[in-house]
């Protein structure tokens, strides 16, 4: 429009005034952009009103053609640009934080889930729309990628991360996953889906530390909602935490901790806290519920505690911190 203008212009001055090409196309520039030098010469009253629709028509358009170029500028190169570097000094930063890798339906409900426990996630997914539909929600990193390339891992912090979860459509694409990230972080926790038994034990064995079967998963909660429906209501609120004053934790006993090498009943933790320890478990072996008051915590366990936020604060500065 706005160059359909200029060739209008700058014909009419032509035309009407009898003026060379360089003298209308002048004439129209300073019309549009209102920039107010000297006309060339005194304009006739046609090319006065000639003039008049010029700047009706003119200076309308190269607002609106310079605003919206004004915008591509902005969203197509510089947004992108500081956008993509305050991405990297957030990733630079970050560490403990959990790595989601595949941003599906499960992975979606995963990140909201971190989200409403403020917890510190890194996104990783090859689909840039699925990300970016993600961050109108939600003020996420992400890494646009193949999670289960190096370079991928490495740039979302693989190595200062707490965990994993392994989360791609496929078995095999898990399965190559948990052995990159093995193979880079020894020791981080990895959690991977499997939707076959036989890439459930595969995935086990080449190193991840828990797989989930969501099938499974899913057919044992349904059981379990016609069998005893009001335990799985209270199973649900306890996982929420919306609806209810208490909720469940977890805590790895540290070697410094006030509860390493003690028994529930010497520390008192009911009385003092007011938590239950509901259960516990030692490295390699299954989880005791219920444990009794007398029984052994070492460093190492994990010990699952019941009670309300404070309670389970309290609990776990007194208690679980590492004293010096």
């Amino acid at each position: 429009m706005l160059l359909l203008i200029i060739c209008i212009g700058t014909l009419g001055y032509i035309m009407i005034e009898g003026m060379t090409v360089l003298d209308s196309l002048y004439m129209v520039t300073i019309t549009i952009f209102t920039v107010g030098f000297r006309e060339v010469k005194p304009l006739s009253p046609f090319g006065q009103f000639f003039t008049i629709l010029i700047i009706c028509g003119g200076v309308g358009t190269a607002i609106y053609a310079f605003t919206k170029i004004g915008e591509i500028v902005y969203e197509g190169g510089i947004n992108k640009f500081w956008r993509s570097r305050r991405m990297e000094n957030r990733l630079k930063k970050i560490k403990d934080h959990y790595i989601i890798c595949g941003c599906g339906r499960m992975g979606q409900i995963v990140c909201e889930r971190l989200e409403e426990e403020k917890i510190p996630y890194v996104i990783i997914d090859s689909n840039e729309e699925t990300i970016e539909a993600l961050k109108e929600t939600c003020d996420c990193i992400a890494v646009i990628g193949d999670a289960s390339n190096e370079e991928v891992l490495l740039e979302a912090g693989i190595k200062r991360a707490k965990a994993v979860a392994a989360l791609l459509p496929s078995d095999a694409d898990n399965l190559y996953l948990v052995l990159t990230v093995r193979l880079l972080n020894p020791s981080i926790f990895i959690l991977s889906k499997a939707l076959e038994e036989e890439g459930e034990k595969k995935i086990l064995q080449i190193g991840a530390n828990k797989v989930v079967s969501p099938y499974k998963l899913s057919g044992h909660k349904l059981a379990q909602g016609l069998i005893r429906p009001t335990l799985v209501d209270f199973i649900d609120l306890i996982i929420r935490r919306q609806e209810l004053s208490l909720s469940m934790e977890e805590f790895v006993v540290k070697k410094n901790s006030k509860i390493a090498d003690q028994t529930l009943i010497g520390c008192d933790v009911r009385k003092k806290t007011n938590v239950i320890v509901v259960a516990f478990k030692k490295p390699g072996e299954n989880i005791v519920f219920n444990p009794a008051p007398d029984i052994r915590i070492d460093t190492g366990d994990t010990l699952l505690v019941l009670g309300d936020e404070r309670g389970i604060s309290e609990f776990e500065n007194l208690y679980i911190r590492e004293t010096k």
